[in-house]
C-alpha cells in the first residue's frame, strides 16, 4: 500500500508540476511531437521504400534476346549452359508467339485492344533469367555477352542500385535530422525540469528537513518529463492515424512503385513512437534532476 500511495503521490505531483509551468511544458511537448513526427515520417518512407525494394528484387533479372534462326537444339543447349552460370535461379524460354500473347494481354489489362492497323511487328525469342540475388545481374550478363546465340542483354540492375542509393541518402539525412531535433528535445526537457526544480526549491528543502528520501523528491520531476514524452507520443500517434489512409497512394505516385505497408506496420510504428517518446522524456528529466536537484538546497 505504501508503494501505491507513493506512485499516486508522484503522478499527482508530476501532473500539477506540468501545468504549473504550462508554457515551458507545452513547448517541450510540441518539440517532442516534432521529433516523433520526423521519426514516423522516416520510418514510413524507409518502410515503403523497402517494400518497393522487395518488389524490384522479385523483378530483377536478365533478359537475353536471341538471334533469329536458332534451332531447337541450339536453344536447349543454351538454356542448359545458362542454368550452370553461378547466380542463375531460373531460366524460361519465351517464344515470339508467347511474346505476342503477352503484349496483347498487357493491352487487355488496360482495357484496350492491340490494333496494328494492318502492319506487322517482329517479336524476338528470348530467355528470361531469374537470379539468386539481385546483385548477380552484372555477372550473369557478362557470362552471356560472349554467346553467339544472344543478340541483346537487358537487366533492371540499375533500378535496383538506384533505389538502394535513395534509401541510403534518405536514411542518412533522416537520422541526422532526428539527432538534431532529439538534442533539442532533451535541451527543452532539461530546462523544463530545471525551472520546476528551482521554482520548488523551498518545498524541496522542507521535504528534506522532514526526512524525505531522494527518490521521493526526484520521482515527481522524472514523471513530469515522462508525462511530456507521453503526451507528445499520443499526439503523434493520433496524427499518424489520421493521415494513414492517404499515405500509401501518395508514396506510390512519388516513387512509382508498389510501397504498400500493412496495419501491423502501423502497430509497430505506434509502439516505436510511444517507446521513444517515453524514453526521451525520462532521459531528459533524469539528466536534469541529477544535475540540478542537488543545487536546489
Amino acid at each position: 500500500m505504501g508503494f501505491i500511495r507513493f506512485v499516486a503521490f508522484a503522478v499527482v505531483r508530476a501532473w500539477q508540476g506540468f501545468w504549473r509551468n504550462a508554457m515551458m511544458s507545452l513547448a517541450a511537448t510540441a518539440t517532442v511531437v516534432l521529433m516523433l513526427v520526423l521519426l514516423s515520417g522516416l520510418f514510413i518512407v524507409i518502410g515503403g521504400l523497402n517494400s518497393g525494394l522487395s518488389f524490384i528484387e522479385s523483378k530483377v533479372g536478365v533478359t537475353a534476346r536471341l538471334r533469329d534462326g536458332l534451332t531447337d537444339s541450339q536453344v536447349q543447349n543454351l538454356v542448359a549452359d545458362v542454368r550452370k552460370i553461378p547466380g542463375v535461379k531460373t531460366v524460361d524460354y519465351v517464344s515470339p508467339a508467347e511474346a505476342m500473347n503477352r503484349l496483347k494481354q498487357a493491352y487487355e489489362e488496360r482495357g484496350e485492344t492491340l490494333n496494328l492497323g494492318g502492319a506487322s511487328i517482329t517479336l524476338y525469342a528470348s530467355l528470361e533469367i531469374g537470379l539468386t540475388t539481385p546483385d548477380m545481374g552484372a555477372q550473369v550478363s557478362q557470362a552471356l555477352s560472349g554467346r553467339d546465340e544472344v543478340a541483346q542483354i537487358t537487366t533492371r540492375q540499375l533500378d535496383y542500385a538506384k533505389l538502394l542509393n535513395i534509401i541510403g541518402v534518405i536514411r542518412t539525412v533522416g537520422i541526422a535530422a532526428l539527432v538534431l531535433v532529439g538534442l533539442t528535445v532533451l535541451f527543452m526537457i532539461v530546462n523544463m525540469i530545471r525551472i520546476a526544480v528551482y521554482s520548488r526549491a523551498g518545498e524541496i528543502e522542507i521535504m528534506r528537513l522532514v526526512g524525505a528520501s531522494d527518490s521521493f523528491i526526484r520521482w515527481p520531476f522524472i514523471l513530469e518529463g515522462i508525462l511530456c514524452g507521453l503526451l507528445g507520443s499520443l499526439v503523434t500517434i493520433v496524427l499518424v492515424a489520421v493521415v494513414w489512409d492517404p499515405i500509401q497512394p501518395i508514396m506510390v505516385r512519388v516513387f512509382q512503385m508498389p510501397t504498400a505497408v500493412s496495419s501491423q506496420f502501423l502497430a509497430v510504428l505506434s509502439a516505436l513512437v510511444l517507446g521513444v517518446g517515453l524514453g526521451v522524456g525520462a532521459l531528459g528529466s533524469w539528466i536534469s534532476v541529477r544535475s540540478n536537484l542537488a543545487s536546489a538546497n
